[in-house]
């Protein structure tokens, strides 16, 4: 549940679970989803099949899927369990459901999708629904003073 006024740093989809950031500040949530700063989201996903390596290897190069280009993804294998692979991903554009389209089209869909990070911002230790605030301190260091000191209203948090 989200508070009048607080606002999704990018998007989790329903089924995907982890780190979201939320704001008070329209104009800072617009700064930090910009693809121009070329963050970083990382990612945990668990995946059904047997991982082709090439294949895998080949997302570094980006790939076109239904006329959609999706830039380069840098995922390795982290471990097998079973029938299932747990692996590590990187992207910074993070499309609508880019990682589970592009994962699917190898026919390895997703069954579990966790962030870790986005940017500078990170999990870390933080437990399902706990929140921690981000403040104004570690903004000017992560987004430079004139990103953070351009919105005196900011408040922002991480929950899980």
């Amino acid at each position: 549940m989200l508070l009048r006024g607080v606002f999704p740093v990018g998007r989790l989809d329903l089924t995907s679970e982890g780190l979201l950031l939320l704001t008070n500040d329209g104009g800072l949530k617009r700064q930090l989803e910009l693809p121009t700063t070329g963050w970083l989201r990382r990612y945990r996903v668990r995946v059904h099949g047997e991982i082709d390596q090439a294949a895998l290897a080949s997302l570094a190069r980006g790939i076109t899927l239904d006329g959609f280009r999706y830039g380069p993804i840098e995922a390795t294998l982290e471990r097998v369990q079973g029938s299932n692979a747990w692996l590590k991903v990187a992207l910074r554009e993070g499309k609508n459901r880019e990682i589970r389209r592009v994962l699917e089209h190898f026919g390895w869909p997703v069954s579990r999708l966790i962030r870790l990070s986005f940017g500078p911002f990170q999990l870390g230790h933080l437990r399902p629904g706990e929140v921690e605030e981000v403040t104004g301190k570690v903004l000017r260091e992560q987004l430079g003073t004139s990103v953070a000191r351009a919105s005196p209203r900011r408040r922002t948090s991480m929950p899980r």
